[in-house]
C-alpha cells in the first residue's frame, strides 16, 4: 500500500486562485500583487461567499489588535475591485451593502490543487531506500527548516511578483488620507512630499515634482491617462492612517501604461521613522523598476533619526510654505522654527527656513528689504549644509541668494551641485536657467527651463517661466505662444497675466498689454510690482495721466509698507524721466533688489541705458554691458 498527502485546500473564482495557507493569489499562474491587508480581506470575504459580512466584523477580522477607521477598509476594498475586474455577465465581485458591510457575489469553489477534491495522491514507498527510524518530534525538527523557508519565500514573491520592467520616470501621486480627520492632510501631503524627494535623489530616474501630482488630489483620472499626461512609465500610489503618534503607510507601485500591479506594502511606524523608512522605500523601488542607486544613497540609510515633534512641525511648515502667500510664508517660519527647537541637527527645517526668506525678499511677496530678509536665507541654507553637506535643496536654495547678491560663479556652482545631486529637483533646474539668462546665455538658459517643466508639466508656474525666457531672449511670438497655452488653463493665473503683459509691451502691442496687466493688477490686489510694470506700458502707449495716476497710487503705498524700488524705475521709464529712472535703480541697487540682477535684460526704452550711470551699475553688479 502507498501512503498518501494531504490535497491543498483554494478558492476558487472567475480566473483567480486564492491559497489561504500562503495568502498567494493567482490568475492563470500568474501572482497577482496586492497588499497584504487586502489579501485578508478578499480571505474573509471568500469564507463567507454568497452572505453579508458586516463593515465591523470584517474590520475585527483584518486588524485584530489595532484600531482602524472605516476608510481604511473601503480603501482595501477598492483596491481588490480595480484588481479583480468583474465577473461574469460584467458584475463586481464584491458588492457593496449600503450602511452594512460587503458581500462577495462571485462563484466561488472550495477546490484543491490538481488530483480532485476526494482523491489521493499515492506516494509509493516500497523500493524506497531504508531511512533511519525517526519520532515524530525528530521528523518535526527535521522538517521545519525547510517548509518555513518556502512558506517565507511565497510570501515575500506574493508582495514582490514578477520582476518589473525597467523604467527612468516615475511620478507620487498625493496619498490618501485615510486618517478620518481631514486636519491630518498636511500629514499625507508631507509624506508625499518626502518620499518625492527621496526618490528624486536617484539619478537614473526623472521624478516629477510636487507641484504637477498635487493636480490629481481631488481629481484621480485614470492611470494610464494620468502616466500620459505626467510622461512617465511608473507611478506610486499610497494612503496614511494615523494613529497617536504612529502612522500606517501603503505604498503601492504600478506599471502607469497597463495600470497593473507590479509592488505593495504596508508599513506601520512612529512619525519620526518615516524619513528613514522613505530612504528604504526608495531602495525598494529602485530595485523593482531596475533603477541604478548610487552607493552614496545607500549609505544614507544609515541616517540619523528626526524627533518625532520636528518632523510634524516640518510638515506644517511644508504645507504652509506650499501655499506662498505672505501670511502662510510668515507661519511656515514659525512651523520650521519649531522643528529646529525640538532637533537642532535638522537639515531640512533649516533648508525650509531659508526658502522662506528668499520668498520674502522676491517681488510679488515683498515684504521686507531683501537686506533684512536674504542674509538669514543665506545663514539658514549654510546650517543646512553644514548638518547635511549632501542636501540638494539646501545647495539650491543658497545658491538662489547669492544669485541676488550677484555672486555669479558661486550661485552657478551652487546650482549645478544641487543638480548633481538631485537631477529632477525642478527649482535648482529653474534657478540656473535664471542665472544663464541673466548673463544672455538663452540657449542654455532655454534647455535648463524645459528640463524644469518636464520635471513638473501641469506647473502653470513652470510653463509662464518658460515664456519669460523666451522674451527676454527677445523672442516675444514664442513667448506669447507659450504664455497663451497658460491661460488657456488657467486664465487667472497672475504670473503668466503679468509676463504676457510685458510681451505684449515689448511688440508694442500696448492695449493687449494693458488688458493684461490690468487684470493681474486686480487679481493680485494692486501688486505694486504689477502696478509699475503697467504704469510703464500706459507711459509708452502715450497715456502719461494714466501712468501718473498709477505712480501716486504706488507712492501712497510705500507710505504704508516696503515697495520694491525697481517698480518706481520701470514707472519712471513708461514717463521718460530717465533721472528718475537712474534715482530709482541706484536705490534699488543699495537694498539688492531682484530686479538688479536682470539689469543687462532691460530693453532700450529710453536714454537711461546710455547714461554713464546705468553703465557703472552694471560694472558695478558685474552683468555684461552688451
Amino acid at each position: 500500500m502507498g501512503n498518501t498527502l494531504p490535497a491543498k485546500r483554494l478558492y476558487r473564482f472567475g480566473p483567480f486562485r486564492l491559497d489561504p495557507g500562503t495568502r498567494v493569489l493567482l490568475r492563470g499562474g500568474e501572482i497577482v500583487r496586492l497588499p497584504p491587508k487586502a489579501i485578508d480581506t478578499l480571505l474573509v470575504l471568500l469564507r463567507s461567499a454568497g452572505q453579508p459580512v458586516e463593515k465591523e466584523a470584517l474590520i475585527q477580522a483584518v486588524w485584530p489588535d489595532t484600531f482602524v477607521e472605516e476608510n481604511n477598509l473601503a480603501h482595501h476594498v477598492s483596491i481588490l475591485r480595480k484588481t479583480l475586474g468583474n465577473g461574469e455577465g460584467g458584475t463586481a465581485f464584491i458588492e457593496t451593502i449600503p450602511k452594512r458591510g460587503y458581500r462577495f457575489v462571485g462563484d466561488v469553489k472550495d477546490a484543491v490543487e490538481p488530483g480532485a477534491a476526494d482523491e489521493r495522491t499515492p506516494v509509493e514507498t516500497r523500493d524506497a531506500p531504508a531511512w533511519p527510524r525517526l519520532t515524530r518530534r525528530k521528523l518535526a525538527a527535521v522538517m521545519v527548516l525547510p517548509v518555513a523557508g518556502v512558506f517565507v519565500f511565497i510570501r515575500w514573491m506574493s508582495r514582490r511578483g514578477p520582476a518589473a520592467p525597467p523604467f527612468e520616470s516615475l511620478a507620487v501621486l498625493p496619498f490618501q488620507n485615510l486618517s478620518g480627520d481631514s486636519n491630518q492632510g498636511y500629514v499625507s501631503d508631507g509624506l508625499t512630499e518626502a518620499l518625492i524627494a527621496e526618490l528624486a535623489r536617484i539619478r537614473s530616474l526623472r521624478v516629477i515634482s510636487r507641484t504637477s501630482i498635487m493636480r490629481y488630489k481631488e481629481d484621480r483620472k485614470a492611470l494610464p491617462q494620468i502616466a500620459r499626461e505626467l510622461d512617465v512609465g511608473a507611478v506610486i500610489e499610497g494612503s496614511v492612517v494615523r494613529l497617536g503618534d504612529r502612522v500606517r503607510v501603503t505604498v503601492q507601485l504600478l506599471d502607469g501604461a497597463k495600470d497593473k500591479h507590479l509592488w505593495a506594502e504596508t508599513y506601520e511606524r512612529d512619525l519620526a521613522g518615516i524619513p528613514k523608512l522613505w530612504d528604504e522605500v526608495a531602495i525598494e523601488i529602485a530595485r523593482e523598476i531596475r533603477a541604478r542607486v548610487e552607493p552614496e544613497q545607500r549609505a544614507r540609510l544609515a541616517g540619523q533619526r528626526v524627533k518625532r515633534e520636528a518632523f510634524e512641525a516640518y510638515l506644517h511648515g511644508r504645507h504652509c510654505w506650499n501655499k506662498r502667500t505672505p501670511n502662510d510664508i510668515e507661519q511656515a517660519i514659525a512651523w520650521f522654527r519649531k522643528a529646529i527647537d525640538e532637533d537642532p541637527a535638522y537639515a531640512r527645517a533649516y533648508a525650509g527656513l531659508a526658502d522662506c526668506y528668499n520668498q520674502l525678499a522676491t517681488v510679488m511677496i515683498s515684504g521686507k528689504p531683501p537686506t533684512e530678509v536674504r542674509p538669514l536665507a543665506i545663514a539658514a541654507a549654510r546650517r543646512a549644509l553644514e548638518i547635511d553637506p549632501e542636501l540638494a535643496e539646501a545647495h539650491a536654495t543658497l545658491a538662489y541668494a547669492r544669485l541676488y547678491d550677484w555672486e555669479w560663479a558661486a550661485a552657478a556652482e551652487g546650482f549645478q551641485r544641487a543638480i548633481g545631486l538631485n537631477p529632477s529637483y525642478a527649482s535648482a533646474h529653474l534657478w540656473y536657467a535664471h542665472s544663464l539668462s541673466m548673463w544672455k546665455r538663452h540657449d542654455e538658459a532655454l534647455r535648463e527651463v524645459k528640463l524644469a517643466h518636464r520635471l513638473d508639466p501641469l506647473s502653470p508656474i513652470m510653463q509662464t517661466q518658460v515664456g519669460w525666457i523666451l522674451q527676454h531672449a527677445g523672442r516675444y511670438d514664442a513667448a506669447i505662444e507659450e504664455l497663451r497655452k497658460v491661460l488657456e488653463t488657467n486664465p487667472d493665473y497672475l504670473w503668466a497675466l503679468w509676463r504676457i503683459g510685458s510681451s505684449y509691451t515689448s511688440k508694442s502691442m500696448f492695449q493687449e498689454g494693458i488688458d493684461a496687466l490690468e487684470k493681474a493688477a486686480a487679481l493680485s490686489g494692486r501688486s505694486p510690482s504689477i502696478l509699475g510694470t503697467l504704469a510703464e506700458t500706459y507711459g509708452l502707449a502715450g497715456r502719461a495721466d494714466a501712468a501718473r495716476k498709477l505712480l501716486h497710487e504706488m507712492e501712497a503705498e510705500s507710505r504704508k509698507q516696503y515697495v520694491p524700488a525697481i517698480a518706481f524705475a520701470h514707472a519712471y521709464i513708461g514717463l521718460g524721466d530717465s533721472e528718475r529712472v537712474l534715482e530709482y535703480l541706484h536705490r534699488a541697487y543699495e537694498l539688492r533688489e531682484q530686479g538688479i540682477a536682470w539689469l543687462g535684460l532691460w530693453e532700450d526704452h529710453g536714454s537711461y541705458r546710455s547714461d554713464p550711470r546705468f553703465l557703472e551699475l552694471l560694472r558695478r553688479v558685474g552683468l555684461p554691458d552688451k
